[in-house]
């Protein structure tokens, strides 16, 4: 028994040609062991330029320095992202009230449209019956009238 072939699917296919998955594998080759797209000599210079810069005794205090930065930094993000998931639920109940508000009103268009429609559908059948009602009489009524000029001609 053959086994059925794999068929990619369509919207892979369309999404992914074969140029677009060759960049990927480069560009994943290329950042392979780099740190925020800096490679590793990169570093090293940077270091070196820091030591003849600052010396061996100043070092200490920038990365002290550097390191209060970023505790800083970290605080003020850490805040920002309470700030923004306390606010948040705030959020979700005002989208919730209104969720709420427009389906009540759309419920409330849909009632009155379904008694509108019922009530105009009443009248129809009642205009029509009316109409149908007064058809036959007048039928009828030529009916007699056609009976009785045969008759008496």
């Amino acid at each position: 028994m053959k086994k059925p072939k794999r068929v990619r699917s369509i919207r892979f296919s369309e999404e992914f040609n074969n140029r677009e998955l060759l960049y990927l594998r480069k560009s994943k080759s290329r950042m392979f062991g780099t740190i925020l797209f800096i490679s590793g000599q990169e570093i090293i210079f940077a270091v070196l330029i820091a030591l003849l810069l600052f010396g061996s005794k100043e070092i200490p205090k920038l990365a002290r320095t550097f390191g209060k930065g970023m505790k800083e930094f970290r605080k003020a993000t850490d805040d920002i992202k309470r700030e923004f998931e306390s606010s948040t639920p705030e959020v979700v109940e005002d989208f919730k009230e209104i969720k709420n508000n427009l389906t009540k009103e759309v419920n409330d268009i849909k009632e009155n449209l379904t008694r509108d429609t019922s009530q105009i559908s009443k009248n129809l059948t009642k205009d029509a019956n009316e109409i149908s009602k007064n058809l036959t009489k007048d039928a009828n009524k030529v009916a007699k009238d056609v009976k009785k000029n045969l008759d008496i001609g």
